[in-house]
């Protein structure tokens, strides 16, 4: 084939210009106040995203400017430029307009006889300059420089405040490019230089800040090695390397036991449980070493890791740490042997072991598959830096593969100090997965991680905000070109907290468990994580059978009450619609719901109602601010009030009032706060943005674990478990309640088997409209339950039968005898297996309408070592051989299986644990069997 000239010219011009194509699609902008610039250095202040360094809005010679980096001289912002090919920004001193003899202006004298003035309110501190030589801050010259691998590259030059900007558009690829501030040698004071809209063009690699390198080496003082030394040395000893774990810690659990031990072959600390271990150095300063799964004799961690992070007056100071170690990939020990102390770090003084103690005060009132709170040991590190003390807790449990942390920051001086941020982990873990591209997802590595800093779902991975999962910077030899390897665990607030420590005051983090895994199954990761809420947060395990009512009507109520106690129900929730308000704070409200719950403790009946917070509008004063728009609405919900105003305050006093007024013992929280935060100023308990979330958090945080204190039972359809509540939905349609009653039977299986793999049944519930919900007329309902008894006993025993409670939503439980006789009969069989219903499930096939479906509880601990639960939701019987599932029962060479209440015929278990069953399922009905 013959190719002209013409056409080769074409195709050479076409390739030039695709390529040009490509290259400049390929080409991405980063905004350097978007990187942490709480790593930059400085010797005044810290670096302030988008304001000067004083906090006043970016303006330079009168012009103002939205975007940028306010800093103080001597000033420096290192950046690890990877692929970035292009610094530009602007530059200049900012215009300051702060009266210094305004009475919230108060200074701190430094050691060299100058002052540093702060704007101080009770819960704010603010930098606001350097004295000068009049005894007040003058009026700021700098010089702007850039620094391309050690080698200048631009200098600006003299710059006074006042003058107008000046551009810089430098031509930077790869290495290590600095952004300098000096004073322009007549003293710093009033050197409020700014960066306007600094970036980097880069290609592929974006660009990081990087650490700044320190020359000294900071030694442990010798009293402090000593005294750790001697700590170290009273420990027990444990043998290192450390033990595989060779039983099932799921069939029985009862030799794990937590213990703090150490080495024997150097002196590190070793917090484990024989299933997880945790390992930490002491010299030359703190920090975790290793990470084991015992279960499966894996190391986690890639690299010697800190005690994460604290920015602090607007400053990052790691707690604890060792640098400079060769690789990042791997540790060899001998490399451990030889690292230093991070520099600026908060250091090590001592720790301390003790018992776990409770850290919810939980009141047991009623039923519960577990009635102990968790037991194990812990390990408090106590470090220093400054006027600061930072107690860093860990704790390793009784029984399970987890381990949790958290910190307290306590102010040991005479000025607050604002804690701007918080990294409780930062741990440099193994790669879940090695690739050369970048998958639209990650693997992660296999370790469940949660927080009781939660919110905005039903279920845990929809409210988890806190669990980040970062590329490392330090670990350039991994696979991935562009070095995005999610590996380094970062647990954190998505916001803030931006809050002050008062001296003398303590700030406590939120709680992060890690349970490890040995498994990649479904199941069993399943188990680990189910097992975890049962000993971590045991009031999940509380499971009371509760009607929801749809009228608070004394008569209504009271025939409920009678009809609760003669069927053997435990509790009324009073629904939405149904009239409670809890917000009226009259005699004759309290005094009313008052006389409904005396009358049913009389009949030993619990009583609660409902109450709506977050998805209202209340006013322009009150609700959630956006911080778009600077106006309500936009937000979750739409708008939601913020629980920081004055109206979020008393809604808290007046549900507290109201629950010791009347004595209930029931709480249906709904539109439970969502997240949102809040740009307000002028809110009266939280100050902008930045502390938004942390504070309104904390507010219904306290209510739960107020609740969880006084024996209240929580409905909270948000992920509040950790937090002190019961329950919250196990995930389903509401319109799907409208729907024929057969189809919402199958659904409902759905549902149930969908939404119990990470979640135990009683922390779930699901719904049963009696009467019409959204609609779907009487097609949709059960009500004359007299007319749909097999309806009405199909949703009951498919929901006890896996151990979820129904929101059963009606006036009543029964209309006339042979429904009272059926809900009395399902009622007694649910409480003689109570305790097997409210074990683990163990899922055996999901509902199709195909064919059957059902599901298996066990507990090897019981009589009963396993339920199984079948259903049909054909209009013919089936005649089925089942393979049961038992390795989880415990039960290793024989089984004594029962049809319902028949004769016990036994079973010889298979090599891998399992046993075939033949069963009768009748038509659009179920069966089950007993495994004992």
């Amino acid at each position: 084939m013959k190719v002209n000239l013409s056409m080769k010219i074409g195709i050479v011009l076409f390739a030039l210009v695709a390529g040009l194509f490509i290259t400049s699609n390929a080409q991405q902008f980063v905004k350097i106040q978007e990187m942490d610039i709480s790593l930059a250095q400085q010797t005044y202040g810290a670096p302030v995203k988008n304001h000067s360094v004083t906090g006043e809005l970016l303006s330079v010679a009168g012009v103002k400017f939205k975007d940028g980096i306010g800093v103080h001289s001597h000033s420096v912002i290192k950046i690890k430029m990877n692929k970035g090919n292009r610094f530009t920004a602007q530059i200049g001193v900012n215009d300051s307009q702060i009266d210094y003899n305004d009475e919230d202006i108060q200074t701190v004298p430094l050691v060299d006889g100058k002052r540093v003035f702060y704007r101080l309110t009770d819960d704010q501190k603010q930098f606001a300059g350097i004295e000068g030589e009049n005894g007040t801050v003058d009026s700021g010259s700098v010089v702007f420089k850039l620094l391309h691998n050690g080698k200048e590259i631009y200098n600006s030059g003299i710059m006074y405040q006042g003058d107008t900007v000046k551009t810089i558009n430098e031509e930077v690829r790869g290495g290590i490019l600095e952004l300098i501030v000096e004073d322009a040698g007549d003293g710093e004071s009033g050197d409020h230089a700014v960066w306007i809209n600094p970036q980097i063009e880069y290609f592929e690699i974006a660009p990081t800040v990087a650490q700044i390198d320190y020359v000294e080496v900071i030694e442990q003082e010798g009293a402090i090695k000593k005294m750790l030394d001697a700590q170290i040395s009273q420990l027990p000893e444990i043998e290192y390397p450390l033990a595989h774990s060779e039983n099932d810690w799921l069939i029985d659990n009862s030799k794990v036991k937590a213990g703090v031990f150490r080495a024997n072959i150097n002196k590190d600390i070793v917090l484990t449980n024989g299933l997880v271990a945790r390992v930490f150095r002491l010299s030359p300063n703190l920090a975790t070493i290793d990470y084991m799964n015992q279960m499966t004799g894996e190391s986690l961690l890639r690299a010697v890791s800190n005690e994460g992070t604290l920015t602090i007056d607007g400053k990052t100071y790691t707690i604890g740490g060792l640098s400079a170690q060769p690789e990042y990939g791997y540790t060899l020990m001998s490399w451990v042997d030889q690292l230093c102390a991070t520099p600026n770090s908060f250091q090590v003084q001592g720790f301390e072991i003790k018992n776990l103690d409770d850290r919810i005060s939980w009141k047991r009132v009623r039923w519960a598959a577990n009635n102990q709170m968790p037991t194990g040991k812990e390990l408090v590190f106590s470090l220093t830096k400054d006027d600061i003390l930072v107690k860093v807790h860990s704790a390793v449990y009784d029984g399970i593969p987890t381990i949790s942390k958290w910190v307290e920051v306590i102010n040991k001086g005479n000025l607050l100090v604002q804690l701007n941020q918080f990294k409780l982990e930062q741990l440099a873990m193994v790669e879940g997965e090695s690739l050369v591209e970048i998958p639209n997802e990650w693997i992660k590595p296999n370790i469940h991680i949660e927080t009781d800093y939660a919110f905005g779902g039903m279920q845990q991975r929809n409210s988890d905000v806190t669990t980040y999962w970062q590329p490392d910077p330090n670990y350039t030899s991994q696979a991935n070109y562009r070095l995005q390897t999610p590996c380094l665990l970062e647990v954190k607030p998505p916001l803030g907290p931006e809050t002050a420590v008062l001296p003398g005051d303590t700030l406590a983090t939120f709680r992060v468990w890690e349970t490890l895994m040995d498994t990649r199954e479904q199941e069993r990761q399943g188990l680990f994580i189910r097992k975890m809420y049962r000993t971590i947060s045991p009031w999940t395990t509380e499971n009371p059978i509760f009607l929801h009512l749809t009228n608070s009507k004394e008569e209504v109520v009271k025939t409920a009450i009678d009809q609760c106690a003669e069927v053997g129900y435990e509790m009324i929730i009073l629904s939405f619609g149904s009239g409670v308000n809890m917000e009226d704070e009259s005699a004759e409200n309290y005094a009313y719901f008052k006389r409904l719950v005396d009358y049913a403790h009389f009949k030993g009946i619990e009583l609660g109602g409902y109450s709506l917070l977050s998805s209202r509008w209340i006013s322009d004063e009150v609700d959630v601010i956006n911080p778009e728009t600077g106006k309500r609405g936009g937000m979750i919900f739409g708008s939601s009030p913020c629980l920081c105003s004055e109206w979020g305050y008393n809604y808290f006093r007046q549900i507290r009032k109201f629950y010791d007024k009347t004595g209930m013992s029931v709480f249906e929280n709904d539109g439970s706060y969502p997240g949102n935060v809040c740009a307000s100023t002028t809110h009266a308990y939280h100050n902008g943005l930045g502390d938004s979330q942390w504070k309104q958090y904390a507010q219904i945080q306290d209510l739960y674990k107020w609740m969880r204190g006084e024996g209240i039972y929580m409905n909270v359809p948000d992920f509040y478990i950790n937090s002190g509540t019961n329950k919250t939905g196990i995930g389903y349609r509401e319109v799907n309640w409208s729907l024929p009653r057969e189809r919402q039977l199958v659904l409902g299986r759905q549902n149930i088997y969908d939404g119990l793999w990470t979640r135990i049944p009683s922390m779930c519930w699901t719904f049963t409209p009696l009467t019409q919900y959204h609609g779907g007329g009487a097609a949709a309902t059960i009500e004359p339950l007299k007319d749909h008894l097999q309806a009405y006993e199909n949703q009951m025993m498919q929901n006890y039968g896996a151990g979820v409670q129904s929101c059963y939503r009606g006036p009543r439980l029964y209309d006339a005898p042979e429904t009272k006789e059926l809900v009395i009969k399902v009622i007694d069989w649910y409480k003689k297996y109570r305790d097997i219903l409210n074990s683990d499930l163990i899922h055996l096939r999901r509902p199709s309408g195909k064919d059957w479906d059902g599901f298996l509880h066990v507990n090897p601990q019981l009589k009963e070592k396993g339920l199984a639960m079948f259903f049909n939701p054909t209009a013919e019987d089936m005649v089925r051989e089942i393979t049961l599932p038992l390795y989880y029962t415990g039960l290793e060479k024989t089984a004594m299986i029962r049809e319902k209440e028949g004769e016990a015929r036994k079973y010889q278990v298979s090599r891998d644990y399992k046993v075939k069953v033949k069963i009768i399922i009748p038509a659009n009905s179920y069966n089950w069997l007993v495994i004992e």
